[in-house]
């Protein structure tokens, strides 16, 4: 993680405003989180508070719809939160956290447009296949795709029965496809990770990186923390599956090394509860690229 350290593009928040946001909406959510658990948040007041947060305007100002546009959104959702097993968030205060941490992404990729459908997934020059690179070894992260058939749900089925630790209750990927600066950078996480984690050999697991924004809505209809618009249907996030490494006693040693990609301003980082949702600073992507060229250049050319 060397070149582009503090790095920003033109106008962009810089990592020490980011810090502040970053404790800003801390302060926010304790807010609400002190409130009787069997009281609903007042209509306004938890977001009063974040209007009057100067770190918190400062961003949100940033954002298409500007911050009393944001705010009204957030506000909206927190008071409709239902705990459910598919949210992410367990209780309004963490659906406020979740939220108000995913505006970084927003204020980062708010200006790209974003996969509207599968079909322009499937179909863009810009993606590079993973099943490629995943069976040639050369990724050190892993990854399942979403089974959408009997035969693969069967095959899920059989291998969570037979060793339910092996791999992460997880859907997994919506397509096995990345943007190559994505690959060099779960690439480097990976190895990180795997310095630091020394005795665990399963390694890194990706949960979920590019989305449409139809596959998008489908999960909100769904019930899912899915939300838009989102880094994901860009193709500049990840969750990195965190449950999994919680039951085997080595989620720290990975938390630790997001934290300190957050810091240094490469990523903006949510715990999203089983996974740690990841998004890569515009500001960084060139320097993702290089690191993914040789791999994809010893990976050869797409048949």
């Amino acid at each position: 993680m060397d070149g582009d350290r503090g790095a920003t593009t033109s106008g962009a928040p810089t990592s020490e405003h980011l810090f502040g946001y970053r404790a800003a909406v801390d302060a926010v959510v304790q807010h609400l989180a002190d409130l009787p658990a069997d009281q609903a948040p007042p209509e306004g007041a938890v977001l009063a508070d974040a209007a009057d947060r100067p770190a918190v305007r400062l961003l949100l100002d940033r954002l298409p719809e500007g911050a009393e546009g944001a705010l009204a959104r957030i506000e909206r959702d927190v008071l409709a939160f239902r705990s459910s097993a598919r949210s992410n968030a367990s209780t309004p205060a963490t659906l406020l956290k979740i939220l108000l941490l995913h505006q970084v992404d927003v204020v980062w990729w708010s200006s790209v447009a974003p996969f509207p459908d599968d079909r322009a997934v499937l179909g863009s020059p810009e993606l590079t296949s993973l099943r490629r690179l995943q069976q040639q070894r050369r990724l050190p992260f892993s990854f399942r795709v979403g089974a959408t058939g009997l035969p693969g749900r069967a095959r899920d089925y059989a291998v969570r029965r037979c060793a339910p630790g092996r791999q992460p209750q997880s859907s997994g990927l919506s397509f096995p496809l990345a943007r190559p600066a994505m690959i060099g950078l779960l690439s480097e996480i990976a190895t990180a990770f795997a310095q630091a984690a020394a005795g665990w050999r399963r390694g890194l697991w990706v949960n979920c990186i590019v989305r449409s924004n139809e596959g998008q809505q489908r999960l909100r209809d769904l019930g899912y923390s899915a939300f838009l618009p989102s880094a994901h249907c860009v193709g500049y996030a990840a969750d990195i599956e965190m449950t999994w490494l919680r039951r085997n006693g080595v989620a720290a040693p990975l938390q630790q090394v997001l934290t300190t990609y957050r810091d240094a301003g490469v990523l903006n980082v949510i715990d999203e509860g089983q996974a740690w949702h990841v998004c890569l600073n515009p500001a960084w992507v060139g320097r993702y690229e290089a690191v993914a060229r040789p791999l994809l250049t010893a990976a050869g050319p797409v048949p």
